[in-house]
Formats: C-alpha cells, sequence, structure tokens
C-alpha cells in the first residue's frame, strides 16, 4: 500500500492527460495493478475519477497496446465482491 499511501493514485490519474502516449498506457497499466489489489482499493481508484479519465484514452488513434491495458484496467474497476458502488461508475 506504499504507492497508495504516497499519493501517487492522484499522479497516474493525472497523468492519463500526458501528451505521451507512453506514459499514459503505464498510468493505466498501474491504476489497473491498484484496482486490481483488492475491492477497497478498486473503489479508493474509482473515487478519484480514474473511470472517466480511463474511458477517455478509448479513441481511435491511440495504440493498440493502450487499447489492450485500457481494456484489462475497466475489467479490473468493475470485478470483486462487492461490486464497485453505481455511482462512482457512471
Amino acid at each position: 500500500h506504499f504507492v497508495v499511501d504516497s499519493h501517487a493514485v492522484d499522479h497516474f490519474v493525472y497523468l492519463l492527460s500526458s501528451p505521451s502516449d507512453d506514459v499514459r498506457e503505464q498510468a493505466v497499466w498501474a491504476l489497473g495493478n491498484i484496482a486490481g489489489d483488492s475491492p477497497a482499493l478498486r473503489d479508493f481508484v474509482l473515487r478519484k475519477n480514474a473511470l472517466q479519465r480511463l474511458v477517455g484514452q478509448l479513441r481511435l488513434d491511440c495504440k493498440l497496446g493502450l487499447v489492450r491495458n485500457a481494456t484489462w484496467t475497466l475489467s479490473n474497476f468493475c470485478r470483486g465482491k462487492p461490486a464497485p458502488d453505481f455511482a462512482t461508475t457512471r
């Protein structure tokens, strides 16, 4: 939990706005790893508005690797029990 306790999630969400495809892809991957660790961390990441920023990565002109990582991260945002709060997934 060191990464989360160090406020890195806020930075990863911010990096989803980077002009660099590679930086955005790494931020997507990091958020997916954190969210996949536990339902509590998944919900924490979702409360940081990561879902809205993640969906913004799914564009026609983005790299295939980014689409694959974003799809995997999206699945981590939706998995686990209890299910995520619907309000955080709108």
